[in-house]
Parts: structure tokens; C-alpha cells; sequence
């Protein structure tokens, strides 16, 4: 199964990623798509380097930055047909499941904090939820934790039987402590 992710991939993200991919088990082939502007360390599976590219994804709104990442995105995906497309925080969530959609890719998509819970001003809150209800499309929501999912079914209308939950994929730190190893 070939396995794309698509975000502004830095800070707690790209660990979060790395992890993913170093630490999931079975054979998966995986591609990075992610901000020209992110410059992370490469990562390696199984001794072979995780194909990456760069494109127009930038943190602030910009009709133009966006359309052209959306493009650039339905590019990629369309060279390199992966089975699924995983979709990371909200810019990237924007253009990933946009790119799915156009597409026809199975989507995923994994908020790490809805934008709309973050702001202050009203304004932004409505503009930002607006933006997460259109740009759903066909996507499926893929929460970090049982209060992401309930948020994604309640607030942004995902259905119940879309919205999952997968618990951070970092080792099970349960196992280090029965082991007395931390």
C-alpha cells in the first residue's frame, strides 16, 4: 500500500510523522508532500530514503499560494497514484482533501487541533469552521483522540461513521514502564 502524507510538515508534526512511519509495522510505501519552506531531516524506512516533494503550502490564507498547492498537489497524486492520502492540520487539510477529491483518492484527515478553536476573534472562528464544513468533501476524519472525534462529528459535521480516532503512533510507553526501563 502506498501511503501519501500532505501537510506543512514541522515542530510536533513532523515528529508526529516520523513516528508514524518508523514505527508502523507492515510494508508501506511512503510519500511526503509538504511546504517548499519546510526543511526536515530526511526520513528512512527500512533502510530506503521516504520520497518528498515540496509545493506551495503556506500557514497564511492566500487565494493564489492555495489554488497553486491544490494544483501542484492533484499533480503528485496523479503521478504517483498512492492507495491513500493522509491529510495533515488545517492548510494542509484544506488542499489535501481538495487534491483527494478532485482526484478520486481515499482521504484521510488528521486536524491536530481544529483552526477554529484556536483564534479569539469570532470572525475568524466562523470563517475558519466554514472553511473545515466545505472543504470535508469525501474525506474521512481521522482524530487523535475520542474529543477530536466528537468535535469533528458535532461541530463540523463529519459523520459518525467517518470520524476515527488513532492514538498518537509513538511506542507504547506502558510496555517501557511494566519493564521498569524508564
Amino acid at each position: 500500500m502506498k501511503i501519501l502524507h500532505l501537510g506543512q510538515i514541522i515542530g510536533g508534526l513532523d515528529i508526529y510523522i516520523r513516528n508514524s512511519i518508523v514505527y508502523a509495522e507492515g510494508d508501506y510505501e511512503y510519500i511526503l508532500v509538504h511546504g517548499n519552506k519546510d526543511n526536515n531531516k530526511p526520513i528512512e524506512k527500512n533502510g530506503k530514503r521516504v520520497k518528498e516533494y515540496g509545493i506551495s503550502l503556506y500557514r497564511n490564507l492566500n487565494p493564489w499560494n492555495d489554488l497553486k498547492a491544490v494544483i501542484q498537489a492533484v499533480i503528485i497524486i496523479k503521478k504517483e497514484h498512492p492507495d491513500l492520502l493522509h491529510c495533515h492540520s488545517a492548510k494542509g487539510g484544506v488542499v489535501g482533501r481538495i487534491a483527494g477529491f478532485l482526484t478520486h483518492t481515499k482521504t484521510l484527515y488528521t486536524p491536530h487541533a481544529f483552526s477554529f478553536l484556536s483564534t479569539q476573534s469570532t470572525l475568524k472562528k466562523k470563517i475558519y469552521l466554514l472553511i473545515e464544513r466545505t472543504t470535508k468533501l469525501d474525506a474521512w476524519l481521522l482524530a487523535c483522540s475520542e474529543s477530536e472525534r466528537m468535535m469533528g462529528v458535532k461541530i463540523v459535521h463529519y459523520h459518525k461513521d467517518k470520524a476515527l480516532v488513532w492514538s498518537n503512533a509513538v511506542p507504547d510507553a506502558i510496555n517501557e514502564l511494566e519493564n521498569d526501563r524508564i
